[in-house]
C-alpha cells in the first residue's frame, strides 16, 4: 500500500516529479487503489469546506494532524482518512453527508468530468467553466491548506475561462506539466506525454522539465516529458478552441488547416487529393453543424469536390 504521507504530499502538489510519477502510476496498477486515493481526496476536500465555514484555524489542524500522525507506531498508525476525521473540529460525518447527498445531490468538492463522443460545458464548484471536448477526462478539488483550486487533466483536451481568485490560485496537471494562473482563458491539450497550452486571455505560467515559460494572448507552449521538447511560440490560427462554440472563424485559412480540424470535431479521416488543394484559402465563419452541411460549404466556396463514405472523405 502507498504511504498515506506521499498521497498527502501530491494532494498538496507538494511532491516531486518523481514521486508525483510513483503515485500516479500507483493509482493506475489497481482499481482499488483509484478509489483509496479517490475516497481520501473527497474527504479532503469536503473537511475543508466545512472547516472553512465553522472558524476553524486550518494551519492548526494540519499541524495538529502531521504531529498525530508521524506520533503513531508503525504498527498502529491509522489511515490518514480516519486521522483527518478525527482532527477537524467540526462533525464530519453529518455535515458532510448533508452536504454530498443533501437536497439536489449536487454539491461535491471533488469532481470528476469525462466526455464520450461529444464536447460538453460545465460550470465548476468554484464558478469557473470549463469546456471539454470530445473523449477528455479531468478531476477538479480544492486543496485547503495551500487554498488553490486544482485540475488533474488525465487525457484529451480543455478548454478553461477561470474565475478570478487571487488567493486561490487555478493550477492545472497535465502529466508532469503544471499550468498555474489566477483568472485568464486558455486552452490545454494532452496527448500522452506532450501536452499544449494556448492563452486567449490574461496571463499563464506553464511548469515542466524543470523549465517554465508566462504566456500572454496568442502564445502557446508545447511539452513533450519523453522527448524533452519545450518549445515557445505564438498560436499560428484561433482554431484550436473549435469545440467550445462550435465554429471556425477562418481568415485566409488553407484547407489542409481546415481538414485537421473537422477530422478531430467529427472523428473522421480525410484525403486531399493533391497538394495545390490542400493550399486553397477560406474566409468565413464556418458554423459546425452535421458533417454533411459543413463539407458542403467547403465544396461551394472553394470550387471542390467533396466524397463521404461513412468515416472516410475525399476532397479533389
Amino acid at each position: 500500500m502507498m504511504d498515506d504521507a506521499l498521497l498527502t504530499k501530491y494532494l498538496l502538489n507538494e511532491a516531486s516529479e518523481a514521486e508525483a510519477a510513483a503515485v500516479r502510476q500507483w493509482i493506475a496498477a489497481d482499481p482499488a487503489h483509484e478509489r483509496h486515493f479517490r475516497h481520501m481526496r473527497l474527504i479532503w476536500e469536503t473537511s475543508q469546506s466545512l472547516a472553512s465555514g465553522s472558524g476553524v484555524d486550518e494551519d492548526e489542524a494540519w499541524r495538529r494532524f502531521v504531529q498525530r500522525r508521524d506520533s503513531r507506531p508503525k504498527g498502529y498508525r491509522l489511515g490518514w482518512v480516519r486521522i483527518a476525521a478525527m482532527l477537524l473540529l467540526v462533525p464530519i460525518a453529518g455535515l458532510a453527508g448533508f452536504y454530498l447527498l443533501g437536497p439536489g445531490g449536487g454539491g461535491r468538492f471533488a469532481s470528476t468530468y469525462a466526455t464520450a463522443d461529444a464536447p460538453s460545458t460545465d460550470t465548476l464548484a468554484d464558478g469557473s467553466v470549463i469546456t471539454l471536448n470530445r473523449f477528455a477526462e479531468l478531476d477538479f478539488s480544492q486543496s485547503p491548506f495551500k487554498r488553490e483550486r486544482t485540475v488533474d487533466l488525465h487525457k484529451g483536451e480543455a478548454f478553461f475561462r477561470v474565475a478570478p481568485d487571487g488567493k486561490k490560485p487555478f493550477v492545472i496537471r497535465s502529466g508532469d506539466v503544471t499550468v498555474t494562473v489566477v483568472g485568464t482563458s486558455f486552452n490545454v491539450k494532452r496527448r500522452g506525454d506532450e501536452t499544449t497550452v494556448i492563452v486567449e486571455s490574461g496571463k499563464v505560467n506553464v511548469a515542466g522539465l524543470n523549465q517554465t515559460a508566462e504566456l500572454g494572448p496568442g502564445q502557446k507552449v508545447t511539452v513533450n516529458t519523453r522527448t524533452g521538447r519545450f518549445e515557445e511560440g505564438w498560436a499560428e490560427d484561433r482554431l484550436h478552441h473549435y469545440y467550445v462554440n462550435r465554429r471556425l472563424v477562418l481568415d485566409n485559412t488553407p484547407l489542409w488547416r481546415i481538414a485537421e480540424v473537422l477530422e478531430e470535431a467529427y472523428g473522421v479521416d480525410i484525403a486531399i487529393s493533391r497538394k495545390e488543394i490542400g493550399e486553397l484559402p477560406m474566409s468565413t465563419t464556418l458554423r459546425l453543424g452535421p458533417l454533411d452541411e459543413v463539407l458542403n460549404v467547403v465544396a461551394q466556396t472553394l470550387g471542390v469536390q467533396v466524397e463521404r463514405t461513412g468515416k472516410r472523405v475525399v476532397i479533389r
